[in-house]
């Protein structure tokens, strides 16, 4: 519950690159789609105000897309863990709910932003009766994980191991970043996240001092 900047390190990555970045659904009811999803459907359907979904249609949500929307996310290619801090509302989007902290903070055990403080425009693990049963262990095990893993060590890239011109601050989408990525089910790095780790040093207190420093305090 302390470490919330990690949290939300964890869930900016997620925003960034999220596994899986495609989801499929299908429509079980017919349905109308909000107004905004007319020019991205077929020709002949994008001048409706609605557009329609028949029962049985497949529905792929490019979850990669929506998470590096700048309707939603300002400077959305950028990796600020503190946007989960700061309320967003977009009036050039007036069906979108926007971006409220409150809505996942304001509760204990909500562990992470979810769909719901995002009114869908961040999908990490889904959302519905289809989402993964597993989100808040996911986001525990990877806060405990990545917090005991940064306590004892250092990382950094190993250059030796760069073969393009690009720095590593650059668009990892890019075939010249030095990591690179590629999707399919799932995303990866296309050349290898080569790096050099190094342990931590942590400054260590001799038993006979303290013990000595507890006499001094209880004389």
């Amino acid at each position: 519950q302390e470490m919330e900047y990690i949290r939300l390190c964890c869930a900016e990555s997620l925003r960034l690159y999220p596994e899986p970045p495609l989801l499929i659904r299908r429509c079980r009811t017919p349905n109308d789609l909000p107004k905004q999803c007319g020019s991205s459907l077929k020709e002949g359907i994008e001048d409706s105000p609605n557009p329609h979904v028949i029962r049985g249609m497949d529905i792929f949500l490019a979850t990669y897309n929506i998470h590096r929307d700048e309707r939603f996310w300002p400077n959305a290619n950028a990796f600020d863990p503190d946007r989960f801090l700061r309320p967003y509302k977009n009036p050039e989007v007036p069906e979108w709910k926007g971006y409220d902290p409150d809505r996942w903070r304001s509760s204990a055990q909500i562990l992470y932003p979810n769909e719901g403080s995002a009114d869908f425009a961040y999908l990490p693990f889904g959302a519905g009766a289809r989402k993964c049963v597993g989100d808040n262990f996911a986001m525990l095990e990877a806060t405990v994980s990545l917090a005991m893993v940064l306590r004892d060590f250092d990382f950094e890239f190993d250059l030796s191991k760069k073969t393009t011109d690009m720095d590593h601050d650059g668009p990892t989408f890019s075939l010249d970043h030095p990591v690179g990525m590629r999707t399919g089910a799932t995303i990866h790095t296309r050349y290898g996240l080569h790096m050099l780790i190094n342990e931590r040093k942590h400054a260590t207190t001799n038993n006979n001092d303290i013990n000595n420093k507890e006499e001094t305090i209880t004389q």
